[in-house]
């Protein structure tokens, strides 16, 4: 991903999403997140809250697969209210929670 891209995408993040309920938040994101998917995490989050203002059937869809998307990789955005910080942070996905998905995507075969 060109910088330009990250920094727009990150700037756009902050601008659309850190207002209203989340107005004074901080973003965090931990060391051992690549910042590529922290970028692409920041993307999906924008864009799925965009979709939300369109039909509830395309929002829930566009969620959904945002959410396996980022669980792939192992990426998760976790809101901390008391600290008032928005956290990207890595975990590594369970090997069948990536089965399932599989599954899900391609079938059975």
């Amino acid at each position: 991903m060109r910088i330009e891209n990250s920094e727009e995408i990150i700037t756009k993040w902050k601008t659309n999403i850190l207002s209203g309920d989340l107005e004074g938040y901080t973003l965090k994101i931990d060391d051992d997140v690549d910042k590529n998917f922290a970028v692409l995490a920041m993307y999906l989050d924008y864009t799925t809250v965009k979709a939300s203002g369109r039909v509830m059937d395309y929002y829930e869809g566009y969620k959904q697969a945002a959410s396996d998307i980022l669980g792939i990789i192992g990426i998760y955005l976790f809101q901390d209210d008391e600290n008032k910080v928005i956290n990207i942070k890595y975990q590594p996905p369970e090997d069948d929670i990536q089965e399932k998905l599989k599954k899900h995507i391609w079938g059975d075969k």
